[in-house]
């Protein structure tokens, strides 16, 4: 190892980790030797047996885990394994169901990995690049495997990221690799990945001791880039939770206790400024919603292995979220595409939720076994629980949600059945669309009428801006005109605001209408308004 960088990483440990833990003791004793490679030495040792629950598992619990993922899960498997394979390459794809920014083109470096490459000019690729997502499939590759080239992969490429992209003096977003939102994911995504991979010959003393500074530069990074803004944006959110990663998984840090606290003061307040009182995120996409919702659960599930107790109203929203994503569910398990979504399977975040909440109905809304990514966070007596769970049915078809302006209708719980879905809210910021009175139509395991989604991000191509107009849903324009004015992929000039709606649910149909005030400012002005009455067990609009 090289002397001076052993020097230097040695030093910069001392200075993040709280040696007066008793339990840190033989780094202790290394420091007052001035014994600088035994002191990274140890501390490799240390991490490597640590037995902190969520950080180590058993062998029998990996083992029982990989049986059950290829039994149960070959899909997935698949997915994770070719992945894997794609990264030990340094080829990119992004295909991961809950993937923000989704790709169909691999990228392949036959060097180094460009952290800062655009394909197409979409900067979104390489945000995606720097969440490291695809190195948590590296380390479930090597706990399948043990094949050390998905060790050395992620060694390497970790490394390589460090080395290449020291922390900005403050947090910007006038960046590719350091954006708040990317620090959030990826500090979560690191940690999920080395939990699989400490025990490797690869994961050295240094490369460990580098890693642990770069995540507790992360961790002050997140801390300091909290501005007002982000107590109403998605963002806020995504990046408490990697600061509650960082918090929990490392209570060596001195600073974990500060931001433990930061954190969960954090989670309390977007929840009370960001959900509304219906259980419905305020940016009105549900892909937005289940982002968030999947940082929720992990900073539950990080809580409860660590004996701590939320805050009640926190984990009381939570659950909301949780059942409104339940009816918010077409009979084929997918969420609606309104606004800034895409066309994703919500199971797994009802499986977590489910397992999490230990709730039967939500258990009815997940998958009939864990799936792939939450077996391995669930583990052996996890999923045990899990699949004794019996799933208890929703106790209505059809639901509304007055306050977010989203109304579901069906004719039964089964993938043959009748939906309706009818929106009339408000916009809800950036990743709205000019959607108001927009419905779906699902029966019989077919979409027959469907938002059209997001798309992608980029002005640069025209389809962005045309899928959030007005024309773009199953809606009514009049005279050509959109009642809502989109400017381009973030911002609108004149927003509808929604008017008179109205709720009948009944065991023999549901009835529901809404208007708008989109046209009242025209010279001849127009009140558009929408009845829908849906007949079970059959359509009737």
């Amino acid at each position: 190892m090289n002397a001076d960088a052993m020097e230097a990483s040695a030093n910069a440990v001392l200075k993040i980790l709280n040696l007066k833990d008793p339990a840190m003791g033989s780094m202790q004793d290394a420091d007052d030797q001035g014994h600088r490679h035994d002191l990274l030495c140890k501390l490799h040792q240390y991490f490597t047996c640590r037995r902190t629950p969520g950080w180590w598992m058993s062998g029998e619990d990996k083992q029982y885990t990989t049986d059950y993922v290829k039994q149960y899960c070959a899909d997935e498997l698949e997915t994770v394994m070719k992945t894997a394979e794609e990264v030990v390459q340094q080829t990119f794809l992004f295909r991961f169901p809950w993937d923000m920014e989704r790709s169909q083109i691999p990228v392949i470096f036959e060097e180094s990995v460009n952290w800062c490459h655009i394909p197409d000019q979409d900067a979104e690729w390489a945000y995606m690049l720097n969440r490291h997502r695809y190195w948590v499939a590296l380390g479930q590759a090597y706990a399948m495997t043990g094949d050390e080239k998905h060790a050395e992969a992620f060694c390497r490429q970790l490394e390589d990221w460090i080395d290449r992209n020291p922390i900005p003096e403050e947090p910007t977003t006038d960046t590719l690799t350091w954006r708040p939102i990317e620090a959030g994911l990826r500090s979560a995504n690191w940690i999920k990945a080395l939990r699989y991979m400490i025990g490797s010959p690869s994961l050295t003393p240094l490369l460990l001791g580098k890693a642990l500074i770069s995540l507790h530069e992360h961790g002050e990074y997140l801390a300091a880039s909290f501005t007002s803004w982000k107590h109403i944006s998605n963002w806020g959110v995504l990046e408490t939770c990697g600061l509650y990663h960082i918090a929990l998984y490392f209570p060596e840090f001195k600073s974990s206790e500060r931001w433990r606290e930061l954190g969960e003061e954090r989670l309390k307040e977007t929840a009370r400024l960001q959900i509304m009182v219906d259980g419905i995120h305020w940016e009105q996409s549900p892909t937005y919603h289940h982002e968030v919702l999947a940082c929720y659960l992990d900073c539950v599930h990080l809580a409860n292995l660590n004996g701590l107790e939320l805050d009640g109203l926190f984990r009381h929203t939570v659950r909301e979220m949780a059942e409104a994503s339940l009816y918010w569910a077409k009979p084929n398990h997918r969420q609606p595409m309104l606004g800034d979504s895409d066309d994703s399977d919500i199971r797994s975040i009802l499986t977590y939720a489910a397992w999490l909440f230990e709730d039967p109905v939500l258990r009815f809304g997940g998958y009939a076994r864990p799936d792939f990514d939450h077996a391995w966070l669930f583990g052996m007596a996890g999923i045990r629980d899990y699949e004794a769970m019996v799933p208890a049915e929703p106790p209505s078809l059809s639901r509304a949600f007055p306050h977010s302006g989203h109304y579901t209708m069906r004719t039964g719980w089964g993938e043959d059945a009748l939906y309706l879905y009818f929106h009339c809210g408000p916009l809800g910021g950036g990743h709205g669309h000019a959607d108001m009175l927009h419905m779906d139509l699902h029966a019989y395991g077919r979409d027959l009428l469907t938002d059209l989604g997001r798309y992608n991000y980029s002005d640069h191509t025209p389809l962005r801006k045309a899928l959030k107009e007005s024309s773009a849903h199953n809606t009514t324009v009049v005279d050509g005109i959109g009642f809502t004015g989109v400017k381009d992929t973030w911002s609108f000039d004149r927003i509808a605001g929604p008017l008179g709606c109205r709720w009948i649910s009944k065991p023999e149909f549901d009835y529901v209408e809404g208007a708008h005030d989109g046209y009242l400012y025209e010279s001849d002005p127009l009140y558009p308004r929408r009845r829908i009455i849906f007949i079970k067990p059959y359509f009737g609009c």
